[in-house]
């Protein structure tokens, strides 16, 4: 028997026969058995398809959540996200974002060659600004052009608009009010309806421009006992459910009763209103100045008067502890001061304070005493009158006081015109040993009255009482009172000896 002989096959088939037997086992692994589903995607698979955007269930709706850019533009979409270092520009003729791939040495678009463009800012430059450049080089202000309406610095106020029926409704019951009122019909229901609305600046500019209202207004806030006797007339009558001026009323003999302090609050509080933060307002009742103050509201018996029988309203529009007779008085005797509540007080110093701030009607407040009437009110003691509980209402009275004299007369940071009070020839200076003695020499009835030729010591006299009180001291109106008073003083006799 032959023996079989064992060759060696070459290396080169040996290698190749391997990889044709792997390709076969790597293929029979791949494939699932019979009747197995194929395993899914590996996670890596996943991550390599693109994740889209749907808002509508339409296909041809969605786009990519990350922005794919090609070499032209498509529009960015809101929500998508945009890859770092494209090509992005807004569409001036669309107003879309768009994008493409950035490339750095691409040619200009043709129509954008030459215009200059700082900052994304297009630069134009006027037609002729020769003339205008030349104004301004020599400080002269620009001239309006031709036909350009007056300059108004407050603005135009408009009217409410009157698309709601409520709007409409409250424009009715305002001009009503107002007819009423000049009327002197039901004054009490029309002064609740002005008081709320003379805050809207278009409001209380109708109510300046009307002269009988201010006139009506005025009388009532300054003379409410001689309002109450002249609207006492035989044709005003009082309607049922209504409250009418010709119900009876407590005459000049008697002092004003509880309604006309009523009605002088509310009408104070309404001229206060109005010219508030109303400077259009205020002009019209300084227009109506030189003939408001030298009206009489009515008729009066007193000998104090002028020849005219009765107080003008440039002296009754300023006088806060009213010299009214007190009750009991003798209807023969001259009037005494009376002291009204702290609520109407309060009500007119808030009223003068927006007045003051007219010039005209600044002078004429100098000129009828008002700083001996503000006086008054710092040193009343009218708290112990009317009893306990009125001590801080009048507390918070000539803290009033004091701030209406800082803001309008010594503070300039509040818009107070230097130089008007005091004044170094008309407010000269008792001594204060003299105003010393005049203070414990005079009666209760007389000491509050004429003493302005001491309001220096007296301001001194309020700090230094404020102070040892606790209440006082850097910082407190009252301190602030006297050192400006004390600054202004100083200012004023230095200016009169360069004058000299």
């Amino acid at each position: 028997m032959s023996k079989l002989k064992l060759h060696s096959l070459p290396l080169s088939l040996l290698a190749l026969l391997g990889v044709a037997l792997a390709g076969v086992s790597a293929s029979a692994s791949a494939s699932p058995p019979a009747g197995e589903k194929p395993s899914p995607p590996s996670s890596s698979a996943q991550s390599d398809e693109v994740e889209l955007i749907c808002h509508t269930s339409d296909p041809a709706d969605c786009y990519p959540k990350i922005f794919q850019p090609t070499h032209e533009f498509q529009i960015v979409h809101p929500d998508q996200d945009l890859p770092t270092g494209l090509h992005v520009r807004l569409n001036i003729y669309t107003g879309q974002k768009e994008a493409k791939i950035n490339v750095p040495d691409e040619a200009v678009d043709p129509s954008l060659e030459g215009l200059p463009v700082d900052n994304s800012i297009v630069i134009v430059d006027p037609e002729d600004s020769s003339g205008s450049e030349k104004q301004q080089s020599r400080g002269q202000p620009l001239k309006p052009p031709k036909n350009a309406p007056a300059y108004d610095p407050h603005g135009k106020i408009k009217e409410p608009s009157q698309e709601t029926a409520e709007a409409q409704d409250e424009s009715s019951a305002f001009y009503k009010s107002l007819a009423i009122l000049k009327k002197g019909l039901d004054i009490d229901q029309a002064l609740d309806m002005l008081e709320e609305i003379s805050h809207d600046i278009y409001y209380g500019l109708k109510i300046a421009e009307d002269y009988d209202t201010v006139r009506k207004l005025f009388c009532l806030a300054n003379s409410p006992s001689i309002i109450s006797s002249s609207s006492s007339s035989p044709s005003s009558s009082s309607s049922s459910g209504s409250t009418s001026s010709s119900s009876p009323e407590t005459t000049e003999a008697g002092g004003p009763s509880e309604k006309d302090l009523t009605r002088s609050r509310l009408a104070a509080s309404i001229i206060s209103s109005t010219v508030q933060n109303n400077p259009k307002a205020l002009a019209e009742i300084t227009k109506h100045w030189p003939t408001l103050q030298q009206d009489h509201c009515t008729k009066s018996k007193s000998k104090s008067k002028d020849s005219s029988g009765s107080e003008p309203l440039r002296t009754s529009a300023f006088r806060l502890l009213s010299s009214l007779p007190s009750s009991g008085s003798p209807s023969d005797s001259e009037p005494i001061p009376s002291i009204p509540p702290p609520s109407l007080t309060k009500a007119r110093i808030s009223a003068i304070s927006g007045l003051l701030k007219s010039s005209l009607i600044r002078q004429s407040f100098l000129a009828a005493d008002g700083m001996g009437h503000l006086l008054q009110v710092l040193l009343s003691d009218a708290s112990q009158s009317q009893g306990q509980g009125a001590a801080e209402e009048w507390e918070k009275l000539r803290r009033q006081a004091g701030h209406l004299i800082l803001d309008n007369f010594l503070d300039a940071d509040m818009g107070a015109v230097l130089g008007e009070w005091p004044n170094a020839t008309g407010d000269v200076q008792a001594s204060d040993k003299e105003c010393a003695s005049r203070a414990t020499s005079r009666g209760d009835g007389e000491k509050k009255e004429g003493q302005a030729d001491c309001w220096d010591w007296h301001a001194k006299q309020l700090a230094d009482r404020y102070k040892k009180e606790g209440k006082g001291g850097e910082g407190h109106w009252s301190w602030k009172l006297w050192n400006k008073l004390k600054e202004q003083r100083k200012n004023a006799s230095s200016n009169k000896k360069d004058e000299l």
